[in-house]
């Protein structure tokens, strides 16, 4: 048998090492990726998720199907297309245009086809058709929970596995996304962010906040400058009220370089936002009612207790109210109150005298209605934005008369200086 060169020898052990390294290429495991829709995971065949660039891609006919959609595929166009009640969403291989609803949106990766398998980004299509998207890391694997929370049919473009707006993050180049919560950190579901385009008139984006409390708005890719404003509506005791929110930066902001704007609910009338109101109240006692000649009762003297009853606008069992009036635009009472019903009660205690309990009743238009120890009472819209209680106040004493009305001499009669003259006698002044 023929002896190998050494030459040879070396050539055929590079080759040997050549062919083992792309073998073990070859067999190289793809990204260890679980979806989970609503706490089930979806279980894919054949090709599994996998992340390039950042962004999840997942094969299209499953995971749509699981969000609900009929799908369809356009082999001659090389379209993916996904349909459902409101939402349309299509998906063209290469390109990183999608459409929403037949809107163009841009995305950071293309739909494309991996050993057989059309596959799409997951964030995109999971937040498009209603749900949150939130990854997290477990003993080495990409785990991906979709739920429901989101404003479906909302164009969004997609970025891959990071968290969706608020705090987290960095401002991303033609977003703006945040987080809406009330005075205690809850999320506020509904809320309506309108971003509003400073060059062009009446050119708004608008969207609204998922169950988290979460927005992600797309801006034009224009040379404008924006400012982000937030409003929340609420139904209590029949009545629609509107809350604006109150920003944490109300700065403007450039497209190009994106913003995170948070918002929180401030029940304060005091700065016109809405969700509280103003309790104000009037002294009906022009003059004192047991001595004319003394000073008639100071509103500034007085007291007013508001008790909650039942649950307030906000949700919460609200607290017990003590304060004394003061002046304000819409007029002199407590202020800043938050909307809900109450049981009031009033105290006048002028300096150095003892406390005593003023009757007090509700302002009703067109109605004498009666006086009482205390009421229980609820605000009325002035405007959307404005809610008032309007209360009449007097002191609780009975003038007793001057005299006997018995003894009284209803026949006799008195002159300018106060003397008495029989009415029957001449009288020459």
């Amino acid at each position: 048998m023929r002896k190998l060169s050494t030459k040879a020898l070396i050539w055929l052990s590079g080759l040997l090492l050549v062919l083992t390294s792309t073998t073990s290429f070859a067999m190289a495991k793809d990204d260890d990726v679980k979806v989970y829709v609503e706490g089930k995971l979806l279980k894919y065949e054949g090709q599994q998720p996998i992340i390039r660039n950042g962004t999840t891609l997942v094969p299209f006919r499953a995971t749509f199907e699981a969000l609900g959609y009929k799908v369809e595929w356009n082999g001659a166009k090389q379209k993916a297309i996904g349909k459902k009640e409101g939402v349309e969403i299509e998906l063209t291989l290469g390109s990183l245009t999608a459409k929403v609803n037949g809107k163009a949106v841009k995305l950071s990766v293309a739909a494309q086809t991996i050993r057989g398998s059309t596959m799409i980004p997951l964030r995109f299509v999971s937040e498009n058709s209603g749900y949150t998207v939130t990854p997290e890391k477990v003993s080495g694997s990409t785990v991906i929970h979709i739920g429901k929370g989101a404003s479906a049919g909302q164009p969004q473009g997609g970025n891959g596995g990071q968290s969706q707006g608020g705090n987290d993050g960095q401002p991303e180049p033609y977003v703006v996304k945040g987080r809406v919560v009330n005075p205690q950190g809850e999320p506020i579901k509904g809320a309506l962010i309108t971003i509003d385009n400073q060059l062009l008139y009446n050119s708004n984006a608008q969207a609204k906040t998922d169950a988290n409390g979460r927005y992600r708005i797309e801006l034009t890719k224009m040379a404008a400058t924006y400012m982000a404003y937030a409003e929340y509506s609420v139904m209590y005791e029949g009545a629609k009220h509107s809350v604006d929110l109150t920003p944490d930066d109300d700065s403007p902001f450039a497209g190009n370089e994106g913003a995170i704007r948070n918002f929180t609910v401030k029940l304060d009338s005091s700065t016109g936002t809405g969700g509280s109101g103003e309790v104000l109240f009037y002294m009906m006692d022009l003059i004192h009612p047991l001595d004319p000649v003394a000073e008639p009762p100071d509103r500034d003297d007085v007291t007013l207790t508001l008790e909650p009853v039942g649950k307030m606008m906000d949700g919460t069992s609200g607290k017990k109210i003590v304060s004394k009036g003061s002046r304000s635009n819409n007029g002199y009472g407590v202020h800043n109150v938050p909307v809900g019903k109450y049981k009031v009660s009033a105290v006048y205690a002028p300096p150095g005298a003892e406390p005593q309990q003023l009757l007090i009743r509700v302002v009703n238009p067109g109605q004498d209605d009666p006086f009482h120890s205390s009421v229980v009472a609820g605000f009325r819209s002035v405007t959307a934005k404005i809610q008032q209680m309007e209360l009449e106040l007097k002191l609780d004493v009975v003038k007793p008369p001057a005299e006997d009305p018995s003894k009284i001499d209803w026949d006799a009669i008195y002159d300018l200086n106060g003397n008495r003259i029989d009415r029957y006698e001449e009288w020459n002044g």
